[in-house]
């Protein structure tokens, strides 16, 4: 419906398809969303003003809010989430592990307003089952890397994690969603 520039390959990692992806592109700047993001007006209107004036950065880091339990987390470890999505592909490429891919440019990025929303699980039990599949790809890199845990360490970096997101970035403002982000990060470190 919308182009006929369909293009299929057999999946070879988040990295790697998405740089295949950029190279496809048939023009250089690259505005990259997943299936499960959306664009804020605020944010649309801003990328639209920007094309319109200047794009002074090779990219732009683009604050990213989650909706989570029937509502918008606004403060602990997810916000404002920032990701580098719109970028110049002359002067940046994905990078990264089996999980947690970002977009590294040449030179400083720029900084926008306007979100990115992410409908990112729908029941705590979504975020349940990719916690598993997420923390086991990201304990392969930590092992690829040589990066060990030590008893005290599988103590102390929940704690940390816990208190971190939830008492001092102020998770407690979100209310029972931002307790249950706090309590699955410091999970999410301990599985890892």
């Amino acid at each position: 419906r919308y182009t006929d520039r369909i293009y299929h390959r057999d999946w070879t990692g988040y990295v790697d398809q998405k740089n295949f992806a950029v190279e496809k592109a048939s023009h250089d700047w690259i505005f990259s969303l997943d299936a499960d993001e959306r664009v804020s007006p605020e944010l649309e209107s801003e990328i639209q003003d920007l094309r319109r004036s200047s794009l002074a950065h090779s990219g732009y880091r683009i604050p990213r809010v989650a909706f989570f339990l029937g509502r918008w987390i606004r403060h602990g470890d997810w916000y404002p989430d920032y990701q580098l999505r719109l970028f110049d592909r002359r002067r940046g490429r994905w990078q990264g592990g089996r999980v947690h891919e970002s977009v590294r440019i040449q030179g400083e990025p720029g900084f926008l307003k306007g979100e990115i929303q992410h409908y990112t699980y729908r029941r705590l039990s979504d975020y349940i089952l990719r916690l598993e599949t997420y923390s086991r790809l990201a304990a392969a890199d930590y092992q690829e890397r040589g990066r060990r845990s030590r008893p005290l360490k599988l103590l102390l970096d929940p704690a940390a994690t816990f208190i971190k997101s939830y008492l001092l970035k102020r998770g407690f403002l979100d209310g029972v969603p931002g307790l249950m982000v706090a309590v699955l990060g410091a999970i999410s470190v301990y599985f890892k």
